[in-house]
């Protein structure tokens, strides 16, 4: 074993997968959080969660877009071997 594979496996890095998938789950909460608040007849500010709700929304989309980058490099590389 070289010294940088063994340096690789005692440091766990967070997957490309694994981000993403966090990233998604982040804007999924957060568009809950809006939509309880724009669902609340109470709530007469309904721009604060409407920009959380966007906000959710963009988060939504890195994480789908890290998840597709992920996923091509990955195809990249078993190309590159196969």
């Amino acid at each position: 074993m070289s010294l940088i594979s063994g340096v690789l496996t005692s440091v766990r890095l967070p997957s490309a997968t694994t981000s993403g998938l966090a990233v998604l789950a982040t804007g999924n909460q957060q568009l809950d959080r809006a939509a309880q608040q724009i669902a609340n007849p109470d709530n007469q500010n309904l721009v604060d969660p409407l920009i959380d709700a966007n906000r959710s929304l963009l988060l939504s989309e890195a994480g789908a877009a890290v998840l597709k980058t992920s996923n091509r490099m990955l195809g990249s590389l078993l190309n590159v071997f196969a």
